[in-house]
């Protein structure tokens, strides 16, 4: 059974989100958003045929009917998943939006069971970490109101496993080791049947469960309930949805950082030799050694729940600071009875690997370099 972080954070939600995925775009807006992506299009030659996406497109703009298809079509991934990450008002740039776009994928239909329907909107995947933006319409007639504080929609029951959401492979394995957390987005309506949810998969430990495996994924949801302050679940609806996403697109820069070392500032002072990076538009993967002898490394953070090293930092050509995992705090070694004479060996004697994913995705293209502890790791080759 998988840990459901929401239990934990009681499906925290961030009422400072503004959103215009819900509303519907404009017949005018709809087709400049898809003529741009057609213009965009690259053709080997001028009397190469159009592509069916490209022949769905043109007969979408004949239509000029506004469905959900010929929205999302034209947002792309991008546009209907940077609500979620442009937290604080600060809106996502071009490149970043561009780079969801390439990496996601948006959604046709969804599935309906008694009167219920769940759709996908769009998803997002790398290696560490999904995201999926779904469509909850609750049956005609009923009502999905907010709720009062301490009251949470849930897309699982209280009972296991029979109302537990769940992750497969297309091919039918069971996914495990993940977490998983609900945000639900800001309603402009809340007295309809609709609410929209970004989903958050993370992959828990230090395993990487490839959720951008090429195969796809099919996310299981028995149904939508309410969660009391007391955890007592009161159904709205049930039934089998089962969505399937997958085939990402899967992009990734890897940086040789040479075993670049740096010691701990904490306070307990032991030393990291950094060997490799891997970035993706998501998140950070990291490989590296340590010389905390095997009994003590309970005792050693690496960053946190993160597991990512301190005192290292993403910095942009334009010289912003896309990642800091600089430390704010410090350890009292005289507190945790710290002894490095004992405790440290003379060099590196562990392997480790750990991640952590972003806040707001990476535009790899805009990548300079990789600040740790003294050392300029540049993540391009001159």
């Amino acid at each position: 059974m998988n840990r459901r972080i929401s239990d934990l954070l009681d499906a925290y939600h961030d009422d400072s989100v503004e959103l215009s995925g819900p509303t519907p775009l404009s017949s005018a807006r709809i087709k400049e958003l898809t003529m741009n992506k057609i213009n965009g299009a690259k053709t080997v030659k001028k009397a190469a045929r159009l592509t069916t996406r490209l022949l769905a497109a043109a007969a979408v703009i004949a239509a000029l009917t506004v469905s959900a298809l010929a929205v999302n079509y034209a947002i792309g991934a991008g546009g209907l998943m940077q609500g979620f990450f442009a937290k604080d008002g600060e809106a996502l740039s071009t490149g970043q939006i561009e780079t969801l776009d390439q990496i996601g994928q948006t959604f046709e239909g969804g599935v309906t069971d008694n009167g219920a329907t769940i759709t996908p909107l769009a998803a997002l995947a790398d290696d560490n970490c999904c995201y999926l933006r779904l469509r909850v319409e609750a049956p005609e007639g009923t009502v999905l109101p907010d709720l009062e504080p301490d009251s949470y929609y849930q897309l699982f029951g209280g009972r296991w496993p029979e109302e537990e959401l769940t992750l497969t492979s297309a091919s039918g394995e069971d996914l495990q080791g993940y977490t998983y957390a609900f945000e639900w987005q800001p309603d402009s309506d809340p007295t309809d049947n609709v609410k929209e949810v970004v989903i958050r998969f993370t992959a828990q430990g230090t395993e990487r469960l490839v959720f951008s495996r090429q195969e796809g994924i099919v996310l299981t949801i028995p149904g939508l309930w309410v969660q009391s302050a007391e955890k007592a679940y009161t159904p709205v609806f049930t039934g089998h949805f089962a969505l399937t996403v997958g085939r990402f697109e899967r992009r990734s820069l890897t940086v040789d950082c040479g075993g670049a070392d740096h010691v701990d500032e904490t306070g307990l002072g032991f030393t990291v030799w950094l060997d490799r990076i891997e970035l993706s538009p998501l998140s950070i993967s990291m490989w590296f050694r340590d010389n905390v002898k095997p009994d003590q490394t309970s005792r050693v953070h690496f960053g946190g729940s993160s597991g990512i090293c301190e005192g290292l930092q993403i910095v942009l050509k334009d010289g912003t600071v896309a990642f800091d995992n600089v430390p704010s705090w410090k350890y009292d070694p005289a507190d945790l009875n710290w002894d490095a004479s004992t405790m440290l060996a003379d060099g590196p004697i562990n392997d480790r690997n750990c991640y952590a994913p972003f806040d707001r995705p990476l535009d790899l293209d805009q990548v300079d370099y990789i600040k740790f502890g003294d050392h300029i790791i540049s993540v391009h080759a001159d």
